[in-house]
């Protein structure tokens, strides 16, 4: 496995990106399927995974592998810091994960019925998830890449892909329009762009989040830190992030970061109360 090299990493209090605010719940309806899998849901939140389901409650889902060794991703980048490593997500499940990341913290904190809120999570997960799949097989002609953290290997411990992925963010490569100088700033075009030769591009992070227990310790800054060089390795050179004006802790991150808010774009970005922040390489 190829390892992307970084001055020493200071470690950065982070909780999540907010690049969509919080929603207004409204019930669904419930289908079998749903009402099964929120079973799930507690047994990634158990500190004890040594007792998990002998088969998927999701279709091909294995809750209960092993997660990867070295040898398994011997061709794939990563960067390793401290106990964690950032690299690609690689299997379904760690897809999965991911997606029950972003639902744990979209709600988190929500007041509201906790079985309806529970039911909420496992709908937005499996959406979540099945799109994550469509994204980064590139099923939309786009690049979409879904990065995880996941705990350093270890010979002597053998954990699951539910207790190892503790945080999750995705990238895109896309394009500036003609005219653009920064993304957004033509939002009447909002038809697919069949040719893009002349277009620059540029990599957009969404939906990072990490797990609760797991926070205070560098996993959302290594994760932007894997995600930059990436970017850098493909030939960008701007990367930009959605953040919520009022969530002060993802902003200071994204600025210790050397991101820049894009002022440009405030205006037009009043009524949602959010910044475009941008990375220059």
């Amino acid at each position: 496995m190829s390892t992307i090299s970084f001055p020493r990493t200071n470690f950065f209090t982070y909780a999540c990106n907010g690049s969509s605010p919080r929603h207004k719940l409204h019930s669904i309806s419930l289908t079998p399927t749903t009402k099964m899998n929120t079973k799930l849901i507690g047994l990634v939140r158990k500190e004890d995974h040594s007792v998990l389901p002998r088969t998927s409650l999701i279709t091909h889902l294995k809750f209960n592998s092993l997660e990867p060794s070295d040898e398994d991703l011997f061709h794939e980048k990563k960067l390793v810091f401290g106990n964690y490593v950032a690299r690609q997500a690689v299997r379904d499940e760690e897809l999965w994960v991911a997606a029950y990341l972003r639902a744990e913290t979209h709600w988190e904190d929500q007041p509201g019925d906790e079985k309806l809120i529970e039911h909420l999570k496992m709908d937005f997960i499996e959406r979540v998830f099945n799109s994550l799949k469509m994204r980064c097989r590139g099923q939309f002609g786009q690049i979409n890449k879904c990065v995880v953290a996941v705990c350093k290997p270890d010979l002597n411990v053998q954990r699951t892909v539910i207790k190892s992925v503790v945080g999750a963010l995705d990238i895109s490569i896309r394009h500036l329009l003609h005219g653009e100088t920064f993304p957004g700033q033509h939002k009447k075009y909002r038809f697919p762009i069949i040719n893009t030769k002349n277009l620059q591009k540029y990599a957009y992070i969404s939906n990072l989040c990490t797990r609760k227990s797991a926070r205070r310790q560098g996993i959302g800054s290594n994760m932007m830190r894997f995600v930059i060089e990436f970017a850098k390795l493909s030939g960008i050179k701007s990367v930009y992030v959605h953040v919520c004006r009022d969530n002060k802790p993802a902003f200071n991150l994204y600025r210790k970061l050397n991101f820049e808010v894009v002022e440009m774009a405030n205006a037009a970005l009043e009524e949602e109360q959010m910044y475009l922040l941008c990375y220059k390489a």
